[in-house]
């Protein structure tokens, strides 16, 4: 509705982009005015020595305008009083000028509009106004004026606006005083000489931003009791002030949603139901260890179970709740007088204190512990039978000689007796194990090679991808083996065997996606378990009903939380605590698009359009890609939040190349030995169908991205090929040899990624396919990025990389980011670092250089 009563100042009230220079605002949002008041006591000064003065009466927050996103019609609420936000437009003088209802009362106006910037820039906004004033930024204070005239003239006070990405809320609001003859009015107008485009709104739709992603309240695991009547939802929340994460955890009625328990209590952790009952278990540390919590909803009791365990290491409750099993984590006493330390084998290469741990057990009744396992092997704790007699556990020792270097040996241990039996010895694939409801069989986790050829299906590949994960089923008595999933494409995440209906419920990485699937025993078939989202996340089932909730997010769609019955497969949803945050936020569309190679291997893919999608315009284009072990999965934010790429007006094209799990055990296994090679050629020609089949893309703007083994990806691809235009290489490899030697973990990833394979047997592998080995051949403007303590993949292997190029003259740029591991987590740096690469793709891909200026001002490209 527009209104004609109050006037101010907007620029543009559409979406079109100006170039500030002296530009007013149009259009306004208001609310109000609403009746305020002095204080009903007032004596003397205040502890700062002040006297009353009616300025405080504005400065005083009425309410949290920090998350305040209005738009027309909303309802604005105040004693009393409810108004609606309304659209105003502005004189030909450019004030917004308004009577007060009553001139003999104090009031509060409330006025706003929104802001759009492409670029991370400041902006002068000036308000003038009769009447004294604040101004708001993301509820944020910018800056205020508490003077007022008296004689009708009126008073203008600047505020700089330091724009981010996408829009931004400008409120402004101004106190009437009782009394004053002046007209109630207002003027808004920005100076700058910033010639960027900039659009401002009355309407607070905009695309994605780093800030959605980072900001409010997030939904992290959750765990459904037995009788699936109470759910316990774990949430997170970061501190922007200080960047600190704060999480907890909420015990909610699953049919109403009521909040049975809050636990905010600093420290807890571990929430796990007991198996009967209405019982949750949890641990807090003190001074003196860690404790065991329990918080009895039947009788609304909470009380500890175990108390000052130092360096617990995990636990876990039996069946029938009369004990449990919990680790603890020993560490090898050292000369700490010494700066020598004897490198004995390949695990004490993480500098990290040598621990083992051990396995105990503690009698809740009597409150007795007694040790389980002791030795030169530490032990893992896999499960608990279902009638408490037995606990199934594994040791693992290093084998510096064959690949996988480490070698897992499996037990079983009669709990009354303690006799201990071997179920296999020296395995050097291992896998996780868990009891079959009546006790008698094993359902294991593993790769395709933990038994043998047993469960393989690897076509003609020579060597098996053990992260493709599999399910057998191991008999206990007679030690024979049923691989499940032998012909079952996806791979196992994890898997449930249902003690009321005997099905097995499996979460697992199907080719884009994850998804639930049953695996029926009478059939021998596994079911899609229809789910909302096409990512599940969370997954937890009831024990005594057939309840299930889930997490999980798509394109376009943030994590919620799923209810869903397992007879009916029908799902409705329990939890949306972003609902907030992304209420106004539009998204691109999405399609999936595959394409044939050349040698007849079908690429999946799926690609994002741009928020509002012109199909006569063309656009510029984002490769991204891992190429490794894993696909990149139709899912929402990430390291590399696809929608936000979308959202700043990218097409984002997102293959699945060959050696990826989810697809099947042949095409995972292509991983082996291949080091970037058919890969590299898959993304080229899949990014030049791409193009052809899509005009509305941009030939000569493509810039590819990839982290880790798509850090290398990225690397390999430039010295394969010119065709994009820029490049970024988050925490990549660009020598195969030193990261196999240096990176913590780099010996033990290549023998999934170079099975047999070593530097003195596979030059051709180690070198002829390392980017630093080619890279006279790199002319493709090329970021690196890396974090400063990557410990997984040494930041060496950007800095040489760099190194060479420099010398050679070569378009290269890299940034290191202070403190940071492998993955970026610290609130404040992952914003600069999302930035800097949104900074360097708007230079490349729309000729847009400021922000990149702004952030690297000393770059030489």
């Amino acid at each position: 509705m527009k209104a004609t009563g109050l006037i101010l100042t907007l620029i543009i009230t559409s979406l079109l982009p100006f170039h500030t220079m002296g530009q007013g605002v149009d259009e306004w949002l208001i609310a109000g005015p609403f009746q305020v008041k002095k204080p009903g006591f007032i004596k003397g000064k205040n502890i700062q020595g002040e006297a009353f003065k009616d300025q405080f009466i504005l400065s005083q927050q009425h309410f949290n305008i920090r998350t305040i996103q209005p738009r027309e019609g909303d309802a604005f609420n105040w004693i009393g009083d409810e108004k609606n936000w309304s659209t105003y437009s502005v004189s030909d003088e450019g004030f917004v000028v308004f009577h007060s209802n009553e001139n003999t009362t104090y009031q509060v106006l409330y006025s706003g509009f929104y802001v759009e910037s492409e670029v991370l820039a400041s902006y002068s906004l000036d308000i003038e106004s009769p009447q004294m004033f604040e101004v708001y930024l993301d509820g944020q204070l910018v800056t205020s004026d508490y003077t007022h005239s008296e004689n009708g003239g009126s008073h203008k006070k600047s505020a700089i606006l330091n724009l981010k990405h996408g829009k931004s809320f400008v409120l402004v609001k101004s106190l009437y005083i009782p009394g004053n003859s002046p007209s109630w009015k207002l003027k808004g107008s920005f100076q700058s000489d910033a010639s960027f485009p900039l659009s401002v709104s009355t309407s607070p739709e905009s695309g994605m931003n780093i800030h959605h992603l980072l900001e409010g309240i997030k939904l992290g695991p959750v765990s459904l009791s037995p009788d699936g009547t109470l759910l316990v939802v774990t949430y997170s929340e970061v501190n922007t002030k200080n960047g600190e994460n704060r999480s907890w955890a909420e015990v909610k009625n699953s049919a109403t949603g009521r909040i049975e328990q809050s636990f905010r209590k600093d420290g807890g952790s571990g929430y796990r139901w007991a198996p009967q009952g209405k019982k949750l278990y949890y641990t807090v540390k003190d001074e003196f260890g860690s404790n065991m919590w329990v918080f009895d909803f039947e009788t609304g009791k909470e009380y500890t179970i175990l108390e000052g365990i130092e360096n617990l290491s995990g636990f876990e409750l039996s069946p029938d709740e009369q004990f449990l099993v919990y680790g603890i984590s020993e560490k090898e006493d050292k000369d700490a007088t010494s700066s020598l330390k004897y490198m004995d084998e390949l695990g004490n290469r993480t500098f990290q204190p040598e621990r083992e741990t051990y396995l105990f057990k503690h009698h809740i009744a009597s409150g007795v512990s007694t040790r389980l396992t002791f030795g030169e092997s530490g032990t893992q704790l896999h499960d608990i039978s279902m009638d408490g007699q037995y606990i199934v556990f594994s040791t693992s020792t290093y084998s510096p000689t064959q690949r996988p270097f480490s070698l897992q040996s499996m037990y079983l241990m009669d709990l009354n007796s303690q006799h201990v039996d071997t179920l296999w010895i020296g395995f050097r694939w291992g896998g996780s194990a868990s009891f079959s409801p009546d006790g008698k069989r094993l359902l294991v986790q593993a790769g395709p090679d933990c038994f043998g050829d047993i469960g393989r299906n690897l076509g003609d590949q020579p060597i098996a991808n053990n992260y493709d994960n599999q399910l057998y089923i191991y008999n206990l008595e007679t030690g024979s083996v049923d691989p499940i999933t032998e012909n079952f494409g996806p791979s196992v995440s994890a898997a449930t065997w249902h003690p009321v209906d005997h099905h097995i419920y499996i979460t697992a990485v199907d080719e884009m996606y994850q998804r639930l699937f049953i695996w029926d025993e009478q059939s021998r078939k596994f079911n899609i378990l229809p789910t909302v989202p096409e990512v599940v996340g969370s997954f937890s089932v009831a024990t005594e009903s057939l309840d299930a909730v889930y997490t999980g997010t798509s394109l376009g769609v943030y994590n919620k939380l799923w209810m869903v019955n397992l007879e009916t497969h029908e799902s409705h949803l329990l939890e949306d605590p972003e609902a907030n945050t992304y209420k106004n936020v539009v998204f691109g569309n999405s399609e999936e698009w595959d394409f044939t190679t050349s040698d007849g291997t079908k690429i999946r893919g799926f690609f994002l359009y741009p928020r509002h999608f012109d199909p006569s315009k063309t656009y510029p284009l984002i490769v991204n890609y891992y190429g490794g072990t894993m696909p990149i999965s139709k899912s929402f934010g990430g390291r590399y939040p696809m929608d936000i790429w979308s959202g700043e007006g990218y097409i984002v094209y997102v293959p699945q190349p060959s050696g990826a799990i989810g697809f099947g055990q042949e095409f995972s296994a292509r991983h082996q030995n291949n080091w970037g090679k058919t890969v590299s050629d898959e993304i080229i020609e899949g990014t030049q169908k791409f193009i052809d089949a899509h005009p509305f893309v941009d030939a000569k703007k493509v810039g590819c991205i990839g982290a880790s083994y798509g850090g290398f990806m990225t690397m390999y691809l430039q010295t394969q090929t010119d065709m994009f235009t820029c490049a970024i290489s988050h925490a990549g490899i660009s020598s195969i040899s030193s990261y196999w030697g240096e990176g913590y973990w780099g010996y033990a990833y290549s023998s999934e990624a170079t099975g047999d394979a070593y530097p003195w047997n596979r030059r051709d592998i180690y070198i002829d396919q390392s980017p630093l080995f080619s890279a006279d051949k790199i002319n493709t403007p090329l970021l690196l990025l890396h974090g400063s303590v990557d410990t997984n993949v040494p930041l060496g292997e950007s800095l040489q990389l760099w190194v060479g190029l420099k010398i050679l003259g070569k378009p290269v740029e890299m940034i290191q980011v202070e403190g940071e591991n492998h993955h970026i987590l610290t609130y404040s740096k992952r914003i600069e670092w999302h930035n800097v690469i949104m900074a360097w793709f708007d230079k490349w891909l729309k000729d847009m250089d400021h922000d990149w200026k702004k952030l690297v001002p000393k770059s030489t490209l």
